[in-house]
């Protein structure tokens, strides 16, 4: 009951139990504060139920469809079925790719891929470079090079015009040396200079004015160490060929052995990781669109809450939360997504992902969850483990798609119903907005409430006054016999 800044009187001349009588008088108001205060409460608890499936979902979205993350479930290494060792991995290894080749050469790096680079003679850091101003250019942007300029004026000026560090200079005090350095590897690689600072720092080279970047050379050779008229040059020292990726470091006088062998462990492990957690995202959502709501348990009222313990209030709520979201129709637009992007036959490449070991849940209560056939999964890596991973790309990227639309964003479905926390719609949401204009409601209510019980206090107080009187008129007639 609200309580008004009034004088109450109690019923002493009429003998009556004021404060009852009004809060009988006043438990239709009450109720329907009560009924508003439980469909608000409903509200909150749907908005919380929402945040955790976000959460959920976004975490499913963050940790398999980011390509970033260590557990991309979408990369073509996800899927390769080889393991390459190399007897020199500080000079160059490899990582295969889906429908990788078998690997069983000889790889001699002769040279190693470099970017376009010059070096000035030793130079003392104090050293003024130049006396009066100057300019220089590189890759035709012109540097001002002022007056008294040393070592490391000239370094900070190069770096500021190149911000995004296409070019880079450095000094080292070791060697007492000036470098400029592009940043590409390879021959198309260049750097164009000009400028008398250049000449007087020994920054010369053959074309004036001009160095280029140069390309690795890896020399193939059979297993058994015969030539195979076979030599890489490639302009950057990452390369692939027949779906393996190369990563040269360094350079060697030795040829170095790479072997592939076959493993198709790890490619079900992180399938079977994967599909562990799709489906506890898929049996949640389920779970809460088609439990059903137990009206006996309503959202307890203020009043009830105080005739109860902590723990009876905690059962009795766990009971109140289940159904209230009972054929919500985003949860059910959620999963049909995702059941057709696991069913029925995946583009043009005319077989179903049953057919790699990946099949949907047989039980009804399951929709739209999966089961790994583990065998026949690796089985299917085995025979063309490029067909598994065009397959498996092309389902779960539609999966990538919904759970990206559903909750990956703050203007995504989910979002918009209960907002994501820290961002621009924790606040601009659907249910949001609903507990703002219930807490409204409620506000107007309570005021209403409130009026209604001063005027009925007013009334009592009138009573109690005319009571008084006519007992006094009373008393002294009586007195007067």
């Amino acid at each position: 009951m609200t309580s008004v800044n009034s004088v109450r009187i109690p019923g002493l001349a009429t003998g009556m139990d004021t404060d009852q009588m009004i809060k009988d008088m006043l438990t239709g108001e009450q109720n329907k504060i009560d009924k508003a205060q439980q469909t608000q409460q409903i509200n909150k608890w749907k908005q919380e139920i929402y945040r955790d499936v976000i959460k959920d979902v976004k975490g499913l979205q963050d940790k398999y469809f980011s390509a970033t993350s260590p557990d991309y479930i979408l990369s073509s290494k996800v899927f390769s079925t080889l393991v390459i060792n190399s007897s020199n991995s500080g000079v160059i290894s490899a990582t295969a790719g889906a429908g990788a080749s078998n690997v069983n050469y000889k790889f001699k790096v002769e040279a190693m891929a470099k970017p376009p680079r010059l070096e000035s003679n030793k130079l003392d850091k104090n050293t003024e470079l130049v006396t009066a101003d100057t300019t220089i250019k590189i890759n035709d942007k012109e540097i001002q090079i002022k007056a008294g300029s040393k070592v490391s004026d000239v370094v900070k000026g190069i770096n500021d015009t190149f911000k995004e560090g296409d070019v880079k200079a450095t000094y080292s005090e070791m060697t007492g040396k000036l470098t400029i350095e592009g940043k590409k590897t390879g021959e198309s690689s260049e750097l164009k200079f000009d400028g008398d600072l250049f000449n007087n720092i020994g920054m010369t080279t053959e074309v004036t004015g001009l160095v280029k970047g140069s390309n690795n050379k890896v020399t193939v050779f059979s297993a058994d160490g015969k030539p195979l008229d076979k030599v890489i040059q490639s302009e950057s020292n990452t390369f692939t060929i027949d779906n393996v990726t190369y990563s040269v470091s360094g350079v060697s006088d030795e040829s170095i052995s790479m072997t592939s062998t076959v493993n198709t462990q790890g490619t079900t492990d992180k399938m079977k990781a994967f599909i562990e957690d799709y489906n506890k995202i898929m049996d949640k959502i389920y779970d809460l669109s088609t439990e059903k709501k137990n009206k006996d348990y309503p959202p307890l009222t203020e009043a009830q809450k105080k005739e109860m313990d902590e723990k009876e209030i905690e059962r009795w709520e766990e009971k109140a939360k289940a159904g209230i979201l009972r054929n919500d129709s985003d949860f059910r637009s959620f999963m049909e997504g995702i059941k057709g992007a696991i069913l029925g036959q995946i583009g043009d490449l005319g077989i179903y992902l049953s057919d790699i070991g990946i099949a949907s849940n047989s039980d009804y209560n399951k929709p739209g969850q999966l089961v790994l056939d583990a065998t026949k999964f690796k089985k299917a890596l085995e025979n063309d483990s490029e067909l598994v991973y065009k397959a498996v790309t092309t389902s779960f990227g539609k999966i990538k798609d919904i759970t990206y639309n559903y909750a990956g964003s703050s203007t995504s479905i989910f979002a918009k119903k209960a907002g994501i926390e820290k961002t621009a719609s924790a606040v601009n949401n659907l249910f949001s907005e609903q507990i703002r204009r219930q807490e409204q409601y409620i506000k107007d209510l309570t005021s209403k409430m409130s009026k209604k019980e001063n005027q009925l206090y007013m009334k009592f107080a009138n009573l109690e006054s005319s009571m008084n009187k006519l007992n006094a008129q009373m008393n002294y007639l009586m007195s007067q016999n």
